[in-house]
């Protein structure tokens, strides 16, 4: 029975086995520090390729469609980027992007997120965690999530860089709530504007507060396994539809988290705390 069970796993490809045609493209893509970092301590860092010019230009854009944002994030954040303007389209099909995505969440992963967050002097600190909230505990070995943070400034530790614990991704868990307090470990993730940051959707991570004056501007891109997609779509049924029937409809449809989300004027998932919570306290269960 053993035998059996491990020669079932073994019919999947294993995280940081590629071809030999994969990784000939990860080396001329100068990637093999970023992989090897990755899978021993949980993050990586590399430049992205682009040019100091293309990067202004996309923190300026970026900083102009968080204008367009509604409520408390106006001005601090713009989501659902990918065809608000044509400069994301550059920024998802980036070789080395999408080269790390592949070994990260494998081959037909899926763009889950793209949204720029601003953060201003005095902004604080939003909490230890792993980027797979909506995953129980333990989580797979196969990693689920892929978060990469595209520096439009410099990251620093007195700018409000991102902290992460490096190693924590092989617990396989989230972080319990005195491990959120102590952060034991933590060190700051510090690279130049141009940088891709990225991470495991497993590892802990945080941010220092901001201690400079101006703006830190950031785009977070993530990926996801293809597996996890519904294999029919009920896009159809609207609310007028789910009008005065059973609340278990609206939560079977995914109505009820915070997944899917199409309105970029609130920018981002945060503008539905109440559906946030919700879903990372119902994927726990």
């Amino acid at each position: 029975m053993g035998k059996d069970i491990q020669e079932e796993t073994l019919s999947s490809i294993q995280p940081f086995v590629f071809t030999k045609e994969f990784q000939e493209k990860l080396n001329t893509l100068e990637l093999e520090k970023a992989v090897s970092d990755i899978k021993n301590n949980g993050y990586a860092i590399t430049h992205s390729g682009e040019n100091e010019e293309f990067n202004q230009e996309l923190r300026n854009v970026c900083i102009e469609l968080a204008k367009e944002t509604e409520g408390v994030s106006k001005g601090y954040a713009a989501s659902i980027l990918l065809g608000r303007h044509p400069i994301f389209e550059r920024v998802v099909l980036n070789p080395r992007l999408l080269a790390m995505a592949e070994v990260m969440c494998g081959k037909g992963a899926l763009l889950s997120q793209i949204i720029a967050s601003i953060r201003p002097m005095g902004a604080n600190e939003i909490g230890l965690h792993a980027d797979q909230n909506w995953f129980p505990a333990p989580f797979p070995i196969h990693n689920q999530l892929f978060t990469v943070c595209w520096a439009l400034d410099d990251f620093t530790k007195k700018g409000g860089c991102t902290k992460v614990i490096p190693g924590s991704h092989k617990k396989r868990r989230h972080p319990l709530p005195d491990e959120i307090v102590e952060q034991k470990g933590a060190i700051p993730i510090e690279c130049s504007s141009g940088s891709l940051a990225m991470w495991d959707g497993s590892v802990w991570h945080s941010n220092y507060p901001r201690k400079l004056e101006g703006d830190r501007v950031v785009i977070h891109i993530t990926f996801c396994r293809l597996a996890l997609r519904p294999v029919e779509s009920y896009d159809h049924l609207d609310e007028e539809w789910l009008k005065d029937k059973p609340k278990e409809l609206s939560t079977l449809l995914g109505r009820d988290d915070f997944l899917g989300h199409k309105d970029f004027k609130k920018g981002g998932a945060g503008g539905e705390v109440e559906k946030l919570v919700k879903t990372f306290t119902w994927a726990r269960s």
